[in-house]
Protein backbone atom coordinates (compact mmCIF):
# COMPACT_ATOMS: atom_id res chain seq x y z
CA UNK A 1 0.00 0.00 0.00
CA UNK A 2 1.17 3.23 -0.81
CA UNK A 3 0.26 6.77 0.88
CA UNK A 4 1.21 10.46 0.45
CA UNK A 5 0.36 13.71 1.32
CA UNK A 6 1.61 16.96 3.47
CA UNK A 7 0.87 19.31 6.24
CA UNK A 8 2.25 21.61 7.44
CA UNK A 9 3.59 22.58 11.29
CA UNK A 10 3.58 26.06 12.84
CA UNK A 11 7.31 25.94 14.22
CA UNK A 12 10.48 26.11 12.34
CA UNK A 13 12.37 23.22 10.37
CA UNK A 14 15.35 23.17 13.27
CA UNK A 15 12.46 22.10 15.98
CA UNK A 16 10.31 20.10 13.55
CA UNK A 17 13.79 17.79 12.48
CA UNK A 18 15.00 18.31 16.38
CA UNK A 19 11.56 16.32 17.22
CA UNK A 20 11.18 13.89 14.36
CA UNK A 21 14.85 12.48 14.35
CA UNK A 22 14.50 11.85 18.30
CA UNK A 23 13.10 8.49 18.71
CA UNK A 24 11.93 9.29 22.42
CA UNK A 25 9.89 12.29 21.08
CA UNK A 26 8.86 10.24 17.97
CA UNK A 27 7.31 7.47 19.96
CA UNK A 28 5.04 10.14 22.05
CA UNK A 29 3.13 10.12 18.71
CA UNK A 30 2.63 6.39 17.84
CA UNK A 31 -0.60 5.05 18.35
CA UNK A 32 -1.37 2.55 21.40
CA UNK A 33 2.07 2.02 22.18
CA UNK A 34 2.62 -0.48 24.44
CA UNK A 35 6.38 -0.96 24.82
CA UNK A 36 9.21 1.53 23.54
CA UNK A 37 13.10 0.91 23.47
CA UNK A 38 15.73 2.93 22.19
CA UNK A 39 18.88 1.26 20.71
CA UNK A 40 20.92 4.06 19.52
CA UNK A 41 20.56 7.48 18.72
CA UNK A 42 18.77 6.41 14.72
CA UNK A 43 16.97 2.99 15.72
CA UNK A 44 14.17 2.30 18.26
CA UNK A 45 12.04 -0.65 18.93
CA UNK A 46 8.55 -0.43 19.45
CA UNK A 47 5.25 -2.34 20.45
CA UNK A 48 1.90 -1.14 19.70
CA UNK A 49 -1.71 -2.88 19.85
CA UNK A 50 -3.00 -3.40 16.83
CA UNK A 51 -6.93 -3.68 16.15
CA UNK A 52 -8.90 -4.66 12.28
CA UNK A 53 -11.80 -6.31 12.93
CA UNK A 54 -11.63 -9.01 14.76
CA UNK A 55 -8.21 -9.59 14.34
CA UNK A 56 -6.40 -8.10 17.70
CA UNK A 57 -3.02 -8.24 19.32
CA UNK A 58 0.94 -6.67 19.07
CA UNK A 59 2.98 -5.82 16.31
CA UNK A 60 6.98 -5.65 17.35
CA UNK A 61 8.36 -3.36 15.29
CA UNK A 62 12.13 -2.10 14.93
CA UNK A 63 12.79 1.69 13.49
CA UNK A 64 15.72 3.02 11.58
CA UNK A 65 16.36 6.71 10.13
CA UNK A 66 18.24 6.76 7.21
CA UNK A 67 19.74 8.79 4.46
CA UNK A 68 19.67 11.49 6.52
CA UNK A 69 19.94 15.19 5.58
CA UNK A 70 19.65 17.43 7.88
CA UNK A 71 16.82 19.84 8.07
CA UNK A 72 15.75 18.48 4.63
CA UNK A 73 14.79 14.78 4.52
CA UNK A 74 14.91 11.79 6.07
CA UNK A 75 13.87 8.05 5.47
CA UNK A 76 12.15 5.71 8.37
CA UNK A 77 12.23 2.16 8.14
CA UNK A 78 10.49 -0.27 9.90
CA UNK A 79 10.33 -3.93 10.23
CA UNK A 80 8.36 -6.07 12.67
CA UNK A 81 5.81 -8.47 13.27
CA UNK A 82 2.84 -9.96 15.25
CA UNK A 83 -0.61 -11.82 14.65
CA UNK A 84 1.20 -14.48 12.67
CA UNK A 85 2.13 -11.65 10.19
CA UNK A 86 4.90 -9.70 9.05
CA UNK A 87 5.41 -5.71 8.32
CA UNK A 88 7.60 -3.55 6.09
CA UNK A 89 7.17 -0.03 6.26
CA UNK A 90 9.09 2.73 4.48
CA UNK A 91 8.72 6.42 5.31
CA UNK A 92 9.73 9.54 3.51
CA UNK A 93 9.58 12.77 4.69
CA UNK A 94 10.81 15.99 3.44
CA UNK A 95 10.82 19.32 4.92
CA UNK A 96 10.57 22.95 3.64
CA UNK A 97 10.76 26.37 5.46
CA UNK A 98 7.95 28.43 4.60
CA UNK A 99 8.17 31.26 6.76
CA UNK A 100 9.12 30.56 10.27
CA UNK A 101 7.03 26.90 9.52
CA UNK A 102 7.40 23.87 7.98
CA UNK A 103 6.10 21.89 5.25
CA UNK A 104 6.20 18.45 5.57
CA UNK A 105 5.48 16.48 2.59
CA UNK A 106 5.70 12.31 2.98
CA UNK A 107 5.31 9.16 1.26
CA UNK A 108 4.89 5.75 2.75
CA UNK A 109 4.71 2.35 1.75
CA UNK A 110 3.60 -0.27 3.77
CA UNK A 111 3.88 -4.23 2.70
CA UNK A 112 2.02 -6.56 4.91
CA UNK A 113 2.04 -10.44 4.95
CA UNK A 114 0.49 -13.49 6.78
CA UNK A 115 -2.81 -13.85 8.69
CA UNK A 116 -3.61 -9.72 8.87
CA UNK A 117 -3.08 -9.28 5.07
CA UNK A 118 -5.08 -12.46 3.99
CA UNK A 119 -8.33 -12.43 7.08
CA UNK A 120 -7.66 -8.09 7.76
CA UNK A 121 -6.70 -6.88 3.80
CA UNK A 122 -10.69 -4.61 3.72
CA UNK A 123 -9.81 -3.27 7.16
CA UNK A 124 -6.01 -2.68 6.62
CA UNK A 125 -6.50 0.49 4.04
CA UNK A 126 -8.81 2.49 6.63
CA UNK A 127 -6.87 1.44 9.40
CA UNK A 128 -3.57 3.00 8.19
CA UNK A 129 -4.80 5.74 7.19
CA UNK A 130 -6.65 6.65 10.32
CA UNK A 131 -3.28 5.83 12.45
CA UNK A 132 -1.66 8.14 10.49
CA UNK A 133 -3.78 10.87 10.58
CA UNK A 134 -3.46 10.12 14.38
CA UNK A 135 0.75 10.14 13.74
CA UNK A 136 0.67 13.76 11.83
CA UNK A 137 -1.68 15.35 14.62
CA UNK A 138 0.30 14.08 16.97
CA UNK A 139 3.52 16.16 15.36
CA UNK A 140 2.22 19.23 14.94
CA UNK A 141 0.33 19.13 18.68
CA UNK A 142 3.79 17.87 20.13
CA UNK A 143 5.55 20.69 17.99
CA UNK A 144 3.01 23.25 18.22
CA UNK A 145 2.67 23.26 21.58
CA UNK A 146 6.36 22.66 22.85
CA UNK A 147 7.95 25.58 25.31
CA UNK A 148 10.40 27.07 23.25
CA UNK A 149 8.94 26.45 19.68
CA UNK A 150 10.00 29.82 18.18
CA UNK A 151 13.34 30.01 18.29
Amino acid sequence: MHFEDKFEVQAPVETVWNFITSPKDFAKIIPDLQKFEIVDERQFKAAFKVGLGMIKGTINMTFKFEDMEPMTKMKVVGRGSGLQSTADLTIDLNLQPSDGKTLIAWSADLNVGGMVASVGARLLESTTKNKVKEIVEGIKKAIEKKPGKKK
